[in-house]
């Protein structure tokens, strides 16, 4: 495990709500292909915070990546509607894109 991680994950066991340490926990998984523990920690963030966009962009990502399409595309489609309702733009542009090339 790296130390970056290390870290990571003591700011977690100091503060498990903050978003930002959580999905810079994925996002340390993913580096290192270590696909279990990011959708643990996915699902975590998630349900601490469903609102965080991002997390529905990367949770599909692995999803695709993993050729499980059609939950790909519910994680996709969940984070349209709420960058949809949070009127993130960026998010909406991005979001169509991975739908569009999942078609």
């Amino acid at each position: 495990m790296s130390s970056r991680l290390d870290e990571l994950l003591d700011k977690y066991d100091e503060n498990p709500l903050d978003p930002d340490i959580i999905y810079s926990i994925v996002k340390e998984y993913l580096k290192t292909n270590m696909d279990e523990q990011a959708e643990e920690f996915l699902k975590d963030l998630l349900k601490k915070d469903p609102k965080y966009v991002q997390a529905y962009i990367t949770y599909g990502n692995l999803k695709e990546n993993n050729n499980e399409i059609e939950d790909a595309e519910y994680y996709y489609r969940t984070g349209l509607r709420i960058a949809k309702e949070l009127n993130d733009t960026k998010a909406i542009r991005v979001l169509e894109d991975y739908l569009d090339e999942l078609e």
